[in-house]
């Protein structure tokens, strides 16, 4: 009996790992466009990312400059109106001295007067208080005079006199001192610190204001540029 051998099998188009190169070729090109891809997406990425910091440091610059460029706190003496241009007429008001007289603000037109709120309980009005007497007598300018307002209502002319004398001003300065017994004063000016100093000028309008101390050099500087 007659046997058929076996035919030979056949191959699939398509089965085996290489493939045909047609298909290697597009396997090919298809690496490359998907690493073309992630390059460009990575690249994105990168471009975003720099211009994220450059935008960043652009702000941190601008703010450090805006900060740098601010004015000073109100602790730094600083002429008033500087901001507009214009000077701030001065409240008028009268105060009982430890003399005996009144201070009138409205008689001293035509000389400049320095205003200084201080406590007799505040340490640093002391030597605040002394360099007052110095600038004053520093200035030497004719007319011109300093008024020291107590702020603290509660004290007597004997607690301002023993303060007084325990500064050591000599009594030919030109200062004279006064207790705000109601606080009006102190309101009209907006005098939110102790030592605060203004100078008003001849014609009545505020021309210097510090919110703190101002050595002696400086106050009787101004004062002469005033007078």
């Amino acid at each position: 009996m007659a046997h058929s051998s076996p035919s030979p099998s056949r191959k699939r188009p398509g089965t085996t790992g290489a493939g045909t190169p047609a298909q290697r070729r597009k396997t090919t090109a298809a690496s490359r466009v998907g690493r073309r891809f992630r390059r460009r997406r990575l690249f994105s990425r990168m471009l975003m990312l720099a211009v994220t910091l450059a935008l960043l440091v652009g702000i941190i610059t601008l703010v450090r400059a805006t900060s740098l460029s601010t004015p000073a706190s109100s602790n730094t003496a600083t002429p008033s109106g500087a901001s507009t241009g214009q000077a701030q007429g001065a409240p008028d008001f009268a105060l009982p001295l430890l003399s005996g007289t009144t201070f009138h603000l409205a008689s001293q037109q035509g000389h400049v007067v320095v205003l200084f709120f201080m406590a007799t309980g505040c340490a640093d009005c002391e030597p605040g208080s002394h360099d007052l007497g110095q600038a004053m007598q520093s200035a030497k300018i004719r007319g011109a005079e300093a008024l020291a307002i107590d702020v603290n209502g509660s004290d007597r002319p004997a607690d301002l006199q023993a303060f007084v004398q325990g500064v050591g001003i000599p009594a030919t300065a030109p200062v004279q001192w006064g207790i705000d017994t109601t606080g009006a004063i102190a309101s009209a000016y907006n005098v939110q610190a102790l030592e605060t100093t203004l100078v008003i000028d001849p014609h009545g309008q505020i021309a210097y204001r510090s919110d703190g101390s101002v050595s002696p050099e400086q106050l009787a500087q101004i004062v002469r540029k005033l007078a």
